[in-house]
């Protein structure tokens, strides 16, 4: 046995391909595939990231579901054919499994609230968009129950206004305060687009400060445009909240009218889900 001072140390492995030349360890090699850093997200890539999201499938569910709501309000109004009945079973079935995919969702909202600042101007219409949408969460659970057959059937109505006006009374405090926004958005647009023309009337060489005016504008018009969407969301569920509460009787409760609402709302939440990817 011999002993030496020096120590040794084992070189990484080397592979050689077939022509002879070495090839450095698998940990150099840069690997490329198809979800490689470098990459853009393509339309599966989106589609994938956007089921696995609770608020994804609740979108496509919705969609799904109102979609039917429509063919059956109006190629199929009236009818008593297999198919008809398939369609409001479906129907049906869709809007039970959407209730059970917001279980805990109303926690969200409390969550909100806690961190809710109480200084700020339209505070107290954030407090009642966020409340009402959690109660209304939060009863959708027993109404889920409800129909699975934990809770009695007796219970059913009860739970279902006491969900509607919940949900209605924060579609109140949601529309005022988007409303609100909307006016003070066009407000600031207004005085900046006035400002641009004074410039440009009066001869004044700021080409920096007016693309900086410019810029702004052109921003507040983008936050325009989506809050005016989500205005129009709010409102066309605000219509099946009152319809929920009058029991489907009244002219705002025409199936069809409910229906396009619904499809509506829901076209334009995937949308804002889809964009946020």
């Amino acid at each position: 046995m011999t002993s030496s001072s020096t120590t040794t140390y084992a070189s990484p492995p080397s592979f050689v391909t077939a022509t002879g030349s070495a090839l450095p360890p698998p940990s150099k090699i840069a690997v490329a595939g198809p979800y490689s850093q470098s990459k853009k997200p393509d339309t599966l890539d989106k589609t994938v990231a956007f089921l696995a999201k609770r608020d994804g499938i609740d979108k496509v569910l919705k969609l799904i579901r109102y979609t039917t709501k429509l063919v059956l309000a109006s190629a199929l109004a009236d009818s008593k054919s297999d198919l008809a009945l398939r369609l409001k079973a479906f129907e049906s079935s869709i809007g039970t499994s959407r209730k059970a995919y917001r279980l805990g969702k109303w926690l969200a909202n409390v969550n909100a609230i806690r961190k809710m600042p109480l200084t700020t101007r339209f505070s107290y219409l954030e407090w009642l968009a966020s409340g009402g949408e959690g109660v209304y969460y939060f009863v959708e659970q027993l109404t889920w129950l409800v129909k699975a057959g934990v809770i009695p059937q007796q219970y059913a109505r009860r739970f279902s206004l006491i969900s509607a006006w919940a949900e209605l009374v924060g579609y109140v405090g949601s529309i005022t305060l988007c409303a609100l926004r909307i006016a003070a958005a066009l407000e600031r647009e207004h005085a900046l687009t006035e400002e641009l023309h004074r410039r440009k009337k009066e001869g004044e060489q700021a080409e920096y400060g007016d693309s900086q005016l410019r810029a702004e504008v052109r921003a507040l018009q983008e936050r325009r445009l989506l809050r005016t969407l989500a205005l129009t969301q709010d409102i066309s569920d605000a219509l099946l909240a009152i319809a929920d509460i009058r029991d489907g009787k009244g002219r705002l409760s025409n199936p069809v009218l409910l229906a396009s609402g619904g499809l509506l709302s829901g076209i334009i939440s995937a949308r804002k889900n889809w964009l946020a990817l």
